[in-house]
Formats: C-alpha cells, structure tokens, sequence
C-alpha cells in the first residue's frame, strides 16, 4: 500500500475493488420431456395437462426451463475508499455501486451508496469529535419470492410439454380493434393464473424505490486518565415509494375483472433514532486489579408513516378510460382501495455494567437494563418497565495452574443473562381493521384486548471453554440452556364473538444447544495452511402453551394444549406441550383398510380422506445440526479456499413437486409411465395419472411431498493472487481472485434447495410452494491499493 505523506504522521491511501458475479439456478425441480400435451394417454391440445402420449423425436421439443427460459444473471459491484489523515484529524470517505440482474428476466437491483467519516481530537487531544453520514439510493424491480400470483414460474414448469417454447417468447401482439398489445397465451393454466412469462416480467411491473439518509455523532471528553464521558446520537430516514403496473389483458383475476389494467401506489416514511449518554471508567489497582465500567442513558424511537392505493382500472364503461394509462385517477372509483397507517414506538432505557479483572486471569462482569417501552404505557399491565441483568465470570485457567507444556491457553466461562422484549403494538386496546370491500372499518374489533400482559423474557445459560495447544490447534465449546416465557399467541375466537383474534400469554418455550469449533492453522516454508470446523446444534421444546386460558366471551376456563396456525394447503403447523416450534402436520391422508394398506376399490380407485381430527405428524422443520469445513492454504502470493457445509435432519415440504406430479410435467411422472403406472401394497397397479391426481395437486397429501433436509453442498471455492508492489514499480498491488459459491450440492433428496427460505416468519419455513431456485454464482475480484 502506497501512503503519500500529509505532515506529521498523515497519510492517504486510496482502495479500488471491482467484482463481477455471474448466478445461475442451483437445484431445480426434475422434468420430463419424453411425454405430450393431454390426458389419459391421448395427445389433446384442450387440455393444459401433459398426461398425452409418448413423444417422438420428431414432435418433442425437448423443452427444458433451465436453458430455455432462465438467463444468466449478473452482479457487478464497484467500491472507492479514501482516507486522509493526520494525528489529529483523519477522514475517510467512500462510493459503490451493485448492479444486479436476476435470472428471471427484467428482475433488477440497483444499489448506490455515499458515505463520509471524520474524527478529530481537540483540547489535547481530551475531547474527540466524530461524525458520519451516508446515503443510499436503491431501485429493484419485479422482485418476486414464491406463490402463484404473478410468478412467472408456475408458467414455466407447468408448461404443456410437446408446445413449441419459441411460440412463448412473442409475448404480446398487436389487438387491432383495442389499437394496443395484447397478452399472447395459449396454454391455459387457468387455476394457477397462468400467464405468459414474459407478459409477467414485462408487462406486470413492480418497481421500488429508495431513498435512505444516515447521519451519526459522537462527543467524548476525558475527564481524567481513567473517567471519560460520552453521548452519542444517529437517525436513519428512509423514503420508499412502490408501484404496480398491471397491463390490459393481464389475467383479469389479478386486475380485479379489469380489461384495462390495474394500478397501484404505495410510499412508506421510516424514521429511527437512538442516543444515549454514558460515563465510563477503566482503572488500574496495584497493577493487578482492573475495573471497566459504564453507566448511562438511552432513547430508541422508531415511527413509520404508511399509505397505499390501489384498484382496476376504469373499464369501458366510463368515459375517458383509456387502457394503461397507470395513474390515480384512472382507478375505478367503486373498486378504489386506499389504506393509511402511521405508528410510533419508542423504549427509554438506563443502564449499567462493570467488568473486574484480577492479575488478568480472573473477570467478573455483570450489567443491568431496565427498559420503559411504549407498548405498556396505558396498557392493562402488571408492570410498566422491565429490568434484564446479566452476569458473567471467566478464568484463564493457564495463567492460574500448571498446565503442559502442550496447553498454551486455556480459559473457562460461564454466564447468565436475562433479556425482555415487549409485546407488539395495539394489544392492549381495542382496534378496528380496515374493511376493503365496504371502505370502513370492520364492524368487529380485529381483536379482544389483553389484560395485565407482561414482556416476554428470555433466561439464558452458557458455559465455555477456549483452548490453544500444540502451537497450531485451537478449540472453543459452548453450551447453552435459553427458556423463553410469556409468550404471546393467538387462542383463536369462533366468529360470533364479535373479534377476529384474542391473544393470550402463558407460552414457554426451551432452546438448548452446542456450539463447537476446532482449528488448525501452520506454515512450512512459504506454504500455510489453516483449517476450521465448526458443529451446532440445537434442541427446541415447547414446554406449555397455556394455563387456565379463560374465554373472554362465555367466561369458560381451560387450558389451551394444542395451537394450530395455518401454513399452505392441507398442512399445518401444530403446537404441542413436547412438540417443537417446527412441527408441522397433514390434514389429508389416503384411506386405509383394516391392515393399514392403501385401500384401493374393485374398479381400482383410491380414495383421498380428511383426518384433521388425528393429522399425520410430517416431522419438524428445525435441524438437527449443521456444520461446515473450511480450509485455506497459502503459498507466496497465491491463496486457495474451499468450505463445505451440511445441514444436518429436519424436513422440507414442496407443494411445487405435487402439482408438477398432477400437471404430469415431472420426471417421476414420466418413471411412473415408464413403468406401467404405481405399485401399491405389493399387489396392486394403479394408473400414474390417477395416483398423481389423488396425491398431487395444491390440495396434495403432504406426506408424499415431504423431505429429508439434510444436505451436504461445496459451498465456497476461492482462488487469489497478490501482485506485489515490488513488481509495480512501488506504486501499490494488485489483487485477482476467483470466487465460487454453491459450486456443487453433494447430498440433497429435496427437489429444492432445502436452506432456501420464502420467509423469516415462524408459519412458512421449509415450504417451497413455486419458489425461486437458489443461485449458483461465478465470478472474479480485482482489488488495487495505491
């Protein structure tokens, strides 16, 4: 690195990094090719099903969605660093830019970022003065996760096989009667909305944008060599501004029966700040005794403002509506929807923390927070704060007794800690919820006010050991016990009670685990070596849900034993005391004979039954463990990295696989022809085309759709080299790597990647239901220091 002198001790050094990513799909679902459009066994083109005959070479498009509709994406991220500085005064200040284009296309993301730092010393050098702002500027279009409305991939693994791909390509023609262009669709797929897939990505827009504003500073002063005082202060604004652009001829269950199109505009203001105030202490005793501590004050608020309007386009039947003109006043007016929200929560908070070192092998830290959040002001609650401390001690154990001289380091912790968190706004009163159909609010509350709610809280555990030995090993264990109570749940109200939902609060959870890491790292000459593993694993139990749960409506007592909440189709997630917060259950099943066989009647049909009142337990959703294996090896200026990663138990649940199965678009559609349809019980032979329709389709039986999760994957490949300096005439280096990610997926019996996710929520995890492949990506890093 070049330094370019600024005075005394100043410097300047200037980074430039440029990285490019190409991605393609990971794990794909398995089609088939070998078999036509229609039904039966009989080539049809009225039907959008692919159960026809067998194809020829010549009448098989042999159409696969990997080549023939996915494209490559790109990521191109650029970044320049500046930093200037003196003794006294040192500012740094950065640029970047990620340009982003997805696999689907006209899926995009733009992403700008400024940012700005300067530190300065005054009152020699007692008193630092630090301030930073930074701004973002961001644009993403048609972002789209999973679900069947206005997804391109439900068009895209159901197409009918046998049709011709390139007919699909010419999305939109011209409608010489409407003077406009029009949709070209002639596959159906009616009951999944099915549109064109390049109609869906270029003629259904929706565009964000974003625009972020950062600004922080901090003052602190030295009272004396060992008290100092600080306050603190940062605001984070973002302003985003989302629109929807549904074309005319959009399939009008999306346009709400609109031939025109459908609009809709929404902007969201956020606004956090937080500060806080402390007075600090790190002071020696004796040269053996060393006491850190902080005492202080905060503030958090978070607010945002929200505002939304949407609605179908005027149809022909009002004057002046003019088909994709996407504005407010083009809004049918009988079908216009707006919804406003703007809300505040704010938590005040004091606290304190001391750490005790002695002769630097014993430490004792304990610190305490007692929090005043506004979700309890003016609520019906025991408590209207909440004070979580925590303490912890450590001991460097080789620094205390005689160890081998193998042993180089060793030390021992243990800790407890408490944490509250408070209960989501609006609880405790009455609210209303906005009706859509009348534009007013409902008549029934959205739910019955809780009374005397307390934070849920969290008690956690943990002991540790750190090792060093042999000169190149290192070890790290922890286990940890974490029980979370007074959780909050829906205890779900009949409709006539007059409230949608009532919460209630008793719920106890238990998490308890290992984390466990072992390292190596050593040289030989100009050749290193370093190696990493690391194991987690986790145990989670429901412990209770509630106790003398008391119906605010009829006044009945009991306990609430079991929670049901909905997840996709005939599943469901179902808590139970001994359960996990993962396990999810079939609602449907096939029916059974005396024996528990498959029962198939005499005209050789099977029969699809509901067994809400006694659902199949599926499995959790949770793992077991997971683990990874890095290893980095060094030699001269060349570097090489490769990591491989499990997951380790827990299951996964496609819908999308059952209706590939019903659609007869699958590869195990194609087997089960192959085989002269599917064996049950050992004796019985059943049409592919009716097993698949039974078990297949949206409302498909779980059981058959669900996966072991576990996975084993290459996950990272990097390969660098270091141009010196030496070989630039001094005036920096250059470095060049090569990097991969989800490079090879070793183990999987999912038909999709199982640590993909749709959503963080607790309602949705391992559900894969049309969503979006992970992404394989290649690319390569220039990074230059002057």
């Amino acid at each position: 690195m070049i330094t370019t002198k600024k005075g005394k001790a100043g410097k300047t050094t200037l980074t430039f990094t440029q990285n490019t990513e190409f991605l393609s799909p990971f794990v794909l679902p398995k089609f088939q090719n070998s078999y036509g459009t229609g039904t039966a066994g009989v080539n049809t083109t009225s039907t959008d099903l692919s159960w026809g005959s067998k194809l020829n070479a010549s009448n098989s498009m042999g159409y696969d969605p990997r080549s023939d509709y996915f494209r490559t994406g790109v990521v191109t991220t650029e970044s320049l660093t500046l930093s200037v500085g003196t003794e006294k005064n040192q500012t740094y200040a950065s640029i970047a830019a990620v340009n982003s284009e997805g696999i689907i296309h006209n899926n995009t993301y733009d992403r700008l970022n400024f940012s700005i730092r300067n530190t300065t010393n005054f009152l020699n050098d007692k008193m630092t003065l630090d301030v930073g702002a930074s701004y973002i500027k961001q644009k993403d279009n048609n972002m789209t996760n999973q679900g069947r409305y206005q997804n391109p991939l439900v068009s895209v693994y159901l197409f009918p096989r046998g049709g011709d791909w390139n007919d699909v390509r010419m999305y939109e023609e011209w409608d010489t009667s409407r003077k406009i262009n029009t949709q070209r669709w002639d596959y159906g797929l009616t009951d999944y909305t099915g549109q064109n897939p390049y109609w869906i990505s270029y003629r259904n827009l929706r565009a964000n944008s974003k625009d972020r504003y950062m600004m922080n500073g901090s003052l602190s002063y030295d009272v004396l060599d060992w008290l100092n005082v600080s306050g603190r202060v940062r605001t984070d604004f973002s302003q985003n501004r989302y629109t929807e652009r549904l074309y005319a001829s959009t399939n009008t269950t999306l346009t709400e029966g609109s031939s025109t199109g459908y609009y809709a505009e929404r902007s969201t203001r956020d606004r956090q700040t937080y500060a806080d105030i402390m007075a600090n202490i790190n002071k020696t005793f004796d040269q053996e005794i060393v006491l850190t501590a902080n005492v202080g004050a905060m503030v958090s608020d978070i607010m945002q403002n929200y505002m939304d309007v949407r609605g179908p386009l005027m149809d022909g039947t009002y004057d002046g509506a003019i088909p994709n003109v996407f504005n407010i006043m083009q809004i049918n007016r009988e079908k216009l929807r707006p919804y406003q929200d703007k809300w505040q929560e704010q938590t005040q908070s004091v606290f304190a923390s001391t750490e005790v070192g002695y002769k630097g092998a014993y430490y004792l830290t304990l610190t305490g927070r007692y929090d005043l959040p506004s979700q309890l002001a003016g609520a019906q609650s025991s408590k209207s704060g909440f004070f979580y401390p925590s303490v912890g001690t450590s001991f460097i154990l080789s620094e205390i007794l005689p160890m081998p001289k193998q042993v180089e380091y060793l030390k021992f912790r243990a800790s407890f800690a408490s944490v509250g968190l408070p209960f989501k706004r609006h609880l405790a009163q009455r609210y209303h919820s906005w009706n859509e159909n009348s534009l007013g609010y409902n008549p029934n509350y959205d739910h019955y006010p809780i009374e005397f709610l307390d934070p849920q809280k969290t008690d956690s555990w943990e002991l540790g050991v750190t090792s060093r030995f042999l000169r190149h090993f290192r070890f790290d264990i922890s286990l940890y016990h974490a029980k979370t109570s007074n959780q909050v749940f829906n205890a779900n109200l009949s409709a006539s009670s007059g409230y949608d939902a009532y919460y209630v609060q008793s719920g106890s959870v238990t998490n308890k685990g290992i984390e466990l890491a072992l390292g190596y790292e050593n040289n030989w000459g100009g050749f290193g070596w370093s190696t990493n593993y690391t194991f987690t694993t986790n145990k989670n139990r429901v412990d209770k849900l509630a106790d003398n749960y008391t119906n605010p409506i009829t006044g009945e007592q009991y306990p609430v034993e079991t929670l049901t909440l909905g997840a996709l189709g005939d599943t469901r997630y179902i808590l139970k005391e001994g359960g996990t917060l993962g396990d999810l259950y079939s609602l449907s099943d096939l029916q059974r004979d005396s024996n528990g066989n498959i029962y198939v009647d005499a005209t050789g049909n099977i029969t699809k039954i509901n067994v809400a009142g006694n659902p199949v337990k599926l499995g959790s959703v949770l793992p077991k463990a997971n683990m990874s294996w890095r290893n980095d090896f060094t030699w001269k200026d060349f570097n090489l990295g490769v990591m491989v990663s499990a997951r380790l138990g827990g299951i996964v649940y496609s819908a999308t696989q059952a209706i590939l199965d019903d659609f007869g678009v699958s590869e195990a559609s194609a087997n089960a022809r192959d085989n002269g349809g599917i064996m049950l019980n050992g004796v019985d032979r059943i049409d592919a085309q009716d097993w698949y329709s039974k078990i297949g389709s949206s409302s498909n039986i779980a059981q058959y759709y669900t996966y072991d999760a576990t996975n084993v994957r290459l996950q990272e490949v990097s390969l660098g080299y270091t141009i010196p300096k030496s070989l630039l005439k001094g005036i920096g280096d250059v470095t060049v790597s090569l990097v991969g990610r989800n490079m090879l997926m070793i183990y999987n019996k999912a038909p999709f990647d199982p640590e993909s996710v749709a959503t963080t929520g607790n309602n949705y995890q391992g559900i894969d239901y049309f969503m979006m492949p992970s992404t394989r990506s290649m690319g390569f890093n220039v990074k230059l220091r002057f």
